[in-house]
C-alpha cells in the first residue's frame, strides 16, 4: 500500500509546551469558530473584569508607531487552577509564589490587544491631571480623587517627554503599563475604602473609569490563548 504522504519530522515540545498542548487539545471545542466570532469588535467590557495590562511590544501601522497594550480578564476558579496545574509539573514550580506568577503571566496569551500612540497614553493621563485637579474642594473630601491625583503627581508617572527621549524601549514599556494599571486598579473597584459619602457617588471617579474603558475599548481580533 502507498504512503499517502511523505514523513515529516516530530516537533519537539518543552515540558511547558507540551503541557500546554495537551490541555489546550483536552479543553478546546472540536469545531473551529466561525469568522465572525472572530472579527473584531468594539464593544465595551466593564473595568472589573479587568486583570491587569501589558505593555510589551511596539510595532508600525500607517506610518505610525503603535504600543500593543496586551488586555488580560480575569479568569474563573477553574481556569486558574488548569493554570497551576500545568506548571505544577514544571521547573517554574520550585519558584516563589511571586516569581512563579511572573513566569505565568509572561506565557500567557492577552484575551485582546488594543494598539495606542504614545501621544494618546499621553493624553489620558493630561485628561485625568486637569478632571482630578479642577475641583480642589471636592479632593479634599474625596478618597477617591486623592488616591487619583497620588498617582498622576506620582514622580514614576511624570516627565513622559524626557523620560521617552533618554530611556530604552523596556523602560517606555513599563511606564506605559505602570501608568494603565495604576488607573485600572483605582477605577475598577478592586480597592475599597471607607469613604464618606461624597467618595462614594465621586463623578470623577466615574468619568476616569469612563476615559480607561473608552482608551481600553477592544477593537481587534481575540486571542485564542487559553492560559
Amino acid at each position: 500500500m502507498a504512503p499517502t504522504s511523505a514523513a515529516t519530522s516530530p516537533r519537539v515540545f518543552t515540558p511547558t509546551q507540551a503541557a500546554v498542548v495537551a490541555l489546550h487539545a483536552a479543553g478546546s471545542s472540536p469545531s473551529t469558530p466561525s469568522p465572525k466570532t472572530r472579527s473584531r469588535s468594539g464593544s465595551f467590557l466593564p473595568l472589573q473584569r479587568f486583570e491587569c495590562v501589558r505593555v510589551a511590544k511596539k510595532l508600525r501601522r500607517d506610518g505610525h508607531r503603535l504600543y500593543v497594550a496586551s488586555v488580560f480578564l480575569h479568569r474563573s476558579e477553574a481556569q486558574r487552577r488548569r493554570s497551576e496545574g500545568v506548571y505544577k509539573v514544571t521547573p517554574a514550580s520550585k519558584l516563589s509564589v511571586e516569581a512563579m506568577h511572573a513566569v505565568m503571566m509572561a506565557e500567557r496569551q492577552p484575551d485582546f490587544v488594543v494598539e495606542r500612540r504614545f501621544s494618546e497614553f499621553r493624553q489620558l493621563r493630561d485628561r485625568v491631571t486637569a478632571l482630578v485637579r479642577a475641583d480642589a474642594a471636592h479632593v479634599k473630601t474625596c478618597v477617591d480623587c486623592q488616591d487619583l491625583l497620588r498617582v498622576v503627581l506620582s514622580p514614576k508617572h511624570r516627565n513622559w517627554t524626557v523620560r521617552r527621549m533618554c530611556g530604552n524601549k523596556e523602560q517606555r514599556f513599563a511606564l506605559l503599563t505602570a501608568f494603565v494599571n495604576d488607573l485600572l486598579m483605582l477605577t475598577s473597584g478592586s480597592i475599597t475604602h471607607e469613604t464618606s459619602a461624597v467618595a462614594k457617588h465621586c463623578k470623577v471617579r466615574v468619568q476616569v473609569a469612563e476615559m480607561l474603558q473608552d482608551f481600553l475599548k477592544r477593537e481587534y481580533e481575540d486571542s485564542l490563548g487559553i492560559i
